[in-house]
């Protein structure tokens, strides 16, 4: 019995996919195949119960998710070969690659659906972009969605609007991240402890997050509420705000940072 769903590339992503689609019933175990170049990611495959294929077993399934660097994409391309506009939906989770471009170096007859998921499917928390104007009909982008609704939201948007969909929500996590880390070093500069300034701020985070969902506010009125007028709250955010220690002050370096992200993934689609 050939797999179903075969995830090409098991990575973070295929691995949170693959983990989505068994709690959600859309395929067993023994219905998904795994393709990778790395023995490690293949012998953590084996543990979930997954098949262990190769590109033969494509031609015969109902789902490719291609889970890949879209620098490795070509090489990726020539093992699979072409695929018949009757063969599997293909699902690309590659930043930059345009849906066109994936089409082609399938031999032009495959149906191919676009998505961009983020680190957060690894806990059911992730957000996916699916574009919405690809050349494929309605009942294939329900597809996507089902599968990635497994693992966190899905919001169905352009291709047009992909690269920067990328970097929002794509490297988003990261730039989080990143924040937090700067503020772990900040808290230890203004003389915490190194252990209670990564346990203070990484809490608050967190905390301030799950507030921001369970609540359903908007960032600026819960902003507004902890910001007192005169108080240290406040202080702090004429600072973070302070246009002569950045230009344009924290919105505008937002800006840059994203712009940046966009902009690579245009480079990685050329």
């Amino acid at each position: 019995m050939q797999p179903r769903l075969v995830i090409v590339g098991f990575g973070n992503v295929g691995q949170a996919l693959v983990r989505g689609a068994i709690a959600s019933g859309i395929a067993a175990p023994s219905e998904i195949g795994a393709i990778d170049s790395e023995a490690q990611r293949l012998a953590e495959a084996r543990e979930m119960g997954l098949r262990i294929v190769d590109a033969r077993a494509i031609a015969d399934a109902e789902l490719v998710v291609l889970a890949v660097k879209p620098q490795n994409f070509a090489a990726v391309a020539q093992s699979i070969g072409a695929i018949a506009a009757g063969g599997p939906l293909v699902i690309s989770v590659m930043a930059g690659m345009r849906s066109g471009s994936i089409r082609a170096a399938l031999g032009g007859g495959a149906r191919i659906v676009r998505t961009m998921p983020n680190t957060p499917a690894a806990v059911g928390r992730g957000i996916t972009a699916i574009a919405s104007d690809a050349a494929v009909a309605e009942p294939d982008i329900l597809r996507a969605e089902q599968l990635f609704a497994s693992v966190g939201r899905t919001v169905r948007v352009p291709e047009a609007h992909f690269d920067a969909v990328t970097a929002v929500s794509g490297s988003g996590p990261a730039f989080l991240f990143r924040f937090l880390e700067a503020w772990t070093y900040a808290a230890e500069e203004i003389g915490l402890p190194p252990e209670t300034a990564r346990t203070l701020a990484r809490e608050t985070l967190v905390g301030a997050a799950a507030l921001l969902d369970q609540t359903r506010e908007e960032p600026e009125v819960l902003r507004a509420k902890v910001t007192s007028k005169g108080g240290t709250t406040a202080a702090g955010m004429l600072r973070l705000d302070d246009p002569a220690a950045r230009a344009g002050g924290l919105d505008a370096l937002m800006v840059e940072v994203l712009r940046s992200a966009r902009d690579r993934g245009a480079e990685l689609g050329r």
